[in-house]
């Protein structure tokens, strides 16, 4: 369902009525009123995905109506920029939406103001959650929040915190807890240290995909993570400044399984950086390769280096660069010689006075 209108009760009952096998339901835009949300609820309780998407009514209130859904494993919430002040999030309902939605595997929150929650009625209870999935983003979620959340989710294996101003605290939470995370995105984190992010790749071998685009991570913390997860298959390191050559050489000497690789913004790689010398350990896995805007000149260096090295990644298949660097004649060759691969050329954003 996509509306922009009030979901009134005649609306409401046609979907409970008609809809009984329903398993996902998707409300985008709509105007929910309890009445109506009961009506609704009561009669999709086969609906195991539910996706909210910027509607009105919708904040913690509706706890006790998402538990009369026994079958509900993924939970998607966005919400309108009118519930999410701290008055509109509160403590006992976020407590009763974790606890009582037994089957809860998956769920995304997006917009509101979770800072002043701290889950203690769930930290004083003795059942474990079920969670496979947990992303929040804009939530500004509490340590001691986050903390239980994590303990009391022994079976999280994929954890995504955007523009949560996560600290170091924060990824020491994260560090001690969830064995069996696979995925992890940090996005926008700016306040990790060093020390933090070893303490987290120490204890996080088996990490699969991990998303640190736009971070403050240095050259030590790189080669920490590539000693430590030597299974990681996606890598985004976008706009990751303070990343350097030599760092990143030797990263990528000793992850060899990577498919997807995310470098661009590093403008501190160099072309050195791209001439596949050491070998890249990845280069009969890695499939996409986004190196745009790093410290390559197309204008006045060689790239011969890099065309060997796009040839030696057998299996590339999607590639970005500078449209510069595609139009230098040794790489436009090479992509001339290479319809497999899919490219996408980015123009440099012109600096403004």
């Amino acid at each position: 369902m996509d509306a922009e209108q009030r979901l009134i009760g005649r609306d409401a009952r046609f979907i409970a009525h008609q809809c009984i096998n329903l398993s996902d339901l998707k409300l985008r835009s709509c105007y929910l009123i309890p009445a109506s949300l009961d009506i609704l609820f009561d009669g999709i309780l086969k609906v195991k995905r539910l996706t909210l998407e910027l509607c009105r009514g919708v904040n913690s209130s509706i706890a006790p109506r998402l538990a009369r859904l026994p079958a509900l494993h993924d939970l998607d919430i966005t919400v309108h920029t009118q519930e999410r002040g701290n008055g509109d999030w509160r403590e006992d309902d976020m407590v009763l939406l974790l606890t009582r939605c037994r089957r809860l595997l998956s769920l995304k929150i997006f917009g509101p103001d979770l800072s002043h929650i701290h889950l203690l009625g769930l930290k004083r209870q003795s059942v474990s959650l079920g969670l496979v999935n947990l992303e929040l983003v804009w939530t500004f979620i509490s340590e001691n929040a986050l903390t239980v959340l994590l303990r009391k989710s022994p079976s999280l294996s994929s954890l995504i915190l955007l523009h949560n101003a996560s600290k170091n605290s924060t990824v020491q939470a994260i560090a001690q807890s969830s064995p069996r995370l696979q995925a992890l995105g940090l996005r926008n984190s700016t306040s990790i240290s060093t020390a933090a992010f070893d303490s987290l790749f120490k204890n996080h071998p088996t990490l699969i995909q991990l998303d640190l685009s736009r971070t403050l991570i240095h050259d030590a913390a790189v080669v920490m993570l590539a000693h430590s997860c030597c299974q990681l298959q996606d890598l985004n390191l976008s706009g990751c400044s303070r990343v350097t050559t030599a760092a990143f050489l030797k990263m990528v000497s000793m992850l060899g399984r990577l498919r997807t690789l995310r470098v661009s913004g590093c403008t501190k790689l160099k072309r050195e950086a791209f001439v596949g010398l050491p070998p890249w350990a990845s280069r009969d896995t890695l499939q996409e390769l986004e190196m745009a805007s790093v410290g390559i000149r197309a204008e006045t260096e060689a790239l011969d280096g890099v065309v060997h090295l796009l040839s030696s990644l057998k299996r590339l298949r999607q590639l970005c660069l500078d449209t510069a660097v595609s139009q230098h004649v040794a790489v436009f060759a090479f992509l001339k010689s290479s319809p497999e691969v899919c490219v996408a050329r980015v123009d440099p954003v012109p600096n403004r006075c």
